[in-house]
């Protein structure tokens, strides 16, 4: 799998409520754009080597997920379910 669709693939793994609405590879990096529910967009540049990485083991993955996660929360509004 290349890096834009690991990429693509883990947001909605990690946050149902994002998605990617653009990758762009560079040399050095993948910069990442998300939106979810807030009406907003957030960025987020991922080396290249760490998404490298990410595609065979299984700590690398997990980084890349952490990187993919926080930038997805700024984009993802928690609905209150009343509950409390």
């Amino acid at each position: 799998m290349d890096g834009r669709r690991l990429i693509e693939s883990l947001v909605p793994e990690i946050a149902p409520n994002a998605s990617v609405v653009g990758v762009e590879e560079r040399e050095q990096h993948y910069t990442v754009t998300i939106a979810g529910t807030t009406g907003v967009l957030a960025g987020c540049e991922v080396p290249r080597h760490a998404v490298d990485a990410a595609e065979h083991a299984g700590d690398a993955r997990d980084r890349l997920i952490a990187v993919l996660k926080r930038c997805a929360d700024d984009v993802v509004a928690e609905i209150p379910d009343g509950r409390g």
